[in-house]
């Protein structure tokens, strides 16, 4: 999921800025993308093959939600092959390959969505349980939108009926969002700390933060791209753009703030889930380069330029210090 966001930000500075590397860059980080896919896919097929244990993962607090990296990682790489695929391979190819990771993407999301809720309505986590990871499975639902926005402007004649669809998901996304958040912020308010272990959690708010605008902003591009009827202008998309960077800055300084103390009290072991830093901090700075391009706002866009460079050097720390682990078999 991290390496896709910033394979999409890259991309998503070319136009703005005319420096035709950073297309060159962008189909390199979209391969890699894709080649991480393909070799961590199998650790979680095979969780399949067991389906007692599965459930079992499902139902528990804090590695049920996190199996909803899949269907979001599916979703990503469909995004960026909407978006970054046909300057990789011909147009028909990239769209095809979009079109199956999102299709493979939205099934695996629904089912694993429904198991999931189902789990936490039935088991009795109590409020020590949630933390940040509980807010990916809404994430899985909002990046359906996205991945769908390229293919309502080559679709003209399927745009309404597809509009409506991202926009169906975009408010399943929204409304577990809001629940979601609502119990981490009362877990955070009325019990003990987080263990250090899950300091990068506390970052997956700012995911919904940025991708609601960025999804809403992108459908309304798409279906006015497409002369849907009914979708003209883009104000809508740059308010709610604008009021989730808003909320996500917030969250940012608090999660910081946090960090800082379980710093001072040892730091948070290295572990995989520090990829869980990289990704909502590119989904904002995603967003943030989509409100930059819309409005046009020179400061803006250079912010999103240098959230950008921000972005990589935190994919590249988190890479090199997460890679030894690499080495090591998953459950």
């Amino acid at each position: 999921m991290g390496t896709g966001a910033l394979a999409l930000a890259v991309a998503a500075q070319e136009p703005v800025w005319a420096w035709s590397w950073l297309g060159w860059l962008s189909v390199a980080l979209l391969w890699l993308a894709s080649a991480l896919a393909l070799v961590l896919l199998p650790r979680y097929v095979r969780r399949v093959g067991d389906r007692a244990r599965l459930r079992h993962e499902i139902a528990d607090a804090a590695h049920g939600p996190m199996l909803a990296t899949l269907p979001a990682g599916l979703l990503v790489v469909a995004v960026g092959w909407g978006r970054i695929g046909p300057d990789a391979v011909p147009a028909g190819v990239a769209r095809g390959i979009a079109i199956a990771l999102l299709v493979a993407g939205v099934l695996i999301a629904t089912a694993l969505g429904l198991a999931w809720s189902a789990s936490v309505l039935t088991a009795s986590h109590g409020l020590e349980g949630v933390n940040g990871g509980w807010l990916i499975p809404p994430v899985m639902n909002l990046l359906v939108p996205l991945a769908l926005a390229p293919l309502i402007v080559e679709f003209p004649v399927a745009a309404p009926l597809l509009v409506l669809v991202g926009f169906a998901f975009l408010g399943v996304g929204f409304v577990i969002f809001m629940a979601v958040l609502t119990l981490l912020i009362a877990r955070l308010a009325l019990r003990d700390p987080l263990p250090a272990a899950m300091a990068p959690s506390l970052w997956i708010p700012l995911a919904p933060a940025g991708i609601i605008g960025l999804s809403t902003l992108r459908l309304l591009q798409a279906a006015e791209a497409a002369g849907v009827s009914g979708f003209t202008g883009i104000a809508a998309g740059l308010v709610v753009s604008a009021m989730g960077l808003g909320f996500g800055l917030w969250w940012a300084g608090f999660a910081a703030l946090e960090l800082q103390r379980i710093r001072r009290s040892g730091g948070p072991p290295v572990h995989p889930g520090w990829w869980g830093f990289v990704f909502p901090v590119g989904a904002m700075t995603l967003s943030l380069t989509a409100v930059g391009g819309a409005s046009g706002v020179r400061s803006i866009q250079v912010l999103g330029l240098v959230a950008t460079v921000g972005l990589a050097a935190l994919w590249g720390y988190v890479a090199i210090t997460t890679a030894p682990l690499a080495r090591r078999r998953s459950p």
